[in-house]
């Protein structure tokens, strides 16, 4: 009995042993069963992932394809001109056309055409689909596109040359503006009329008053001709005791000088390109203005007060004009080096255009 029970404990503790060497001896073994089975789970789950996230790069590529080349249709095929459009060309700032190497942005294109036909419509209705509006519609489009083109190349010139258009001279033409029937209207009321003649916020207003205000201070500052006739006007001024039309016919072999006077009084806020302002600063009959530069950014002016009535001044003026800017921009449209990238042809029809693209806030104004 004694030698059953002693094989017995032998046996056991054998068994016991046994299975701690054996579960030393495959301890990697057993690991790599494990995660091999665990592959079987985990491949298939990251193949589809990786799937999922090639396909998902596939269909936004081929929908930035798509999208692409329908703005690109919309835009320079079918001149699609409306407010989704011309937020898209904004976002993107894509070229309608390149001048003397200088981008012309289709946003600035299109402020300055939805501008003008929405001051139509504002005043004589809605334009139907008839001949005569898509002609007025072209016509409209080969204005802002002449007007865009040379915007762009006087602000990049600017640019080139160290000049910039200054906020505050934006800031100040927006109150001269902002003068109507000799009231200063609110910040509220204005931008209210420049929605409703416009279209525009008051961000894209300002954006077009830096426009116009760039090709004002391109020829400023590169009119060689304007300059030189000014400073002669300027001496003779003087030579003829302050007599302006005198001055003026002294001149008569320049045709970029003229002289004008008020038939009466008129109020200091006239939109006069700034003369009656001028005129109200200076303290009696017979001063004379320095010289300063057109509101509309077309000449200088000289005035001289000759007479004042309560708010309302009389004047006598002589006008510079600016011809350098034009000159330039009809040599390089000459010389073939005006890209566009859409069809913007003229109609057979003439169509009266207005003088400026800013100048409707004034003629609205009065």
């Amino acid at each position: 009995m004694k030698k059953v029970v002693l094989k017995l404990r032998k046996n056991k503790k054998t068994e016991e042993d046994d299975k701690k060497v054996v579960t030393q001896k495959n301890l990697e073994q057993s690991r790599e069963e494990v995660l091999a089975k665990g592959k079987k789970f985990k491949y298939p789950f990251q193949y589809s992932k990786h799937r999922l996230v090639f396909n998902t790069i596939l269909i936004g590529i081929v929908a930035l394809i798509v999208l692409a080349g329908v703005g690109w249709f919309e835009l320079y095929k079918a001149q699609n001109t409306g407010s989704v459009m011309y937020r898209f060309t904004k976002v993107l700032n894509l070229p309608v056309a390149e001048i003397d190497g200088v981008k012309v942005r289709y946003s600035d294109y299109l402020m300055i055409y939805r501008s003008s036909i929405n001051s139509i419509e504002y005043q004589q209705g809605e334009l139907d689909d008839s001949d005569d509006s898509n002609m007025l519609r072209t016509h409209y489009k080969r204005e802002a596109m002449n007007s865009a083109e040379e915007y762009s190349y006087a602000l990049a010139k600017l640019n080139e040359g160290g000049i910039a258009v200054e906020t505050s001279e934006v800031d100040d033409l927006v109150l001269y503006h902002m003068q109507i029937n000799g009231q200063q209207r609110s910040d509220e009321a204005f931008e209210g009329i420049v929605e409703d003649n416009f279209g525009l916020s008051m961000t894209e207003y300002r954006r077009l008053l830096t426009l116009s205000l760039a090709k004002k201070k391109y020829s400023e500052n590169y009119d060689e001709l304007a300059k030189t006739t000014l400073a002669r006007a300027e001496k003779l001024l003087k030579e003829n005791s302050g007599d302006m039309k005198a001055t003026v016919d002294a001149l008569n072999s320049t045709k970029i000088v003229s002289y004008e006077k008020t038939d009466g009084y008129v109020d200091s806020a006239n939109l006069d390109g700034g003369r009656a302002m001028i005129a109200k600063t200076l303290g009696s009959d017979g001063e004379i203005s320095k010289p300063f530069v057109s509101k509309k950014g077309d000449s200088y002016y000289i005035v001289k007060l000759t007479g004042r009535q309560d708010n309302k001044v009389k004047y006598e003026s002589i006008q510079v004009r600016f011809t350098e800017f034009n000159k330039k921009i009809d040599e390089i449209r000459e010389s073939g080096n005006v890209k566009e990238y859409i069809d913007v042809s003229l109609p057979t029809e003439d169509i009266t255009a207005p003088e400026e693209m800013v100048a409707p806030v004034e003629n609205k104004a009065e």
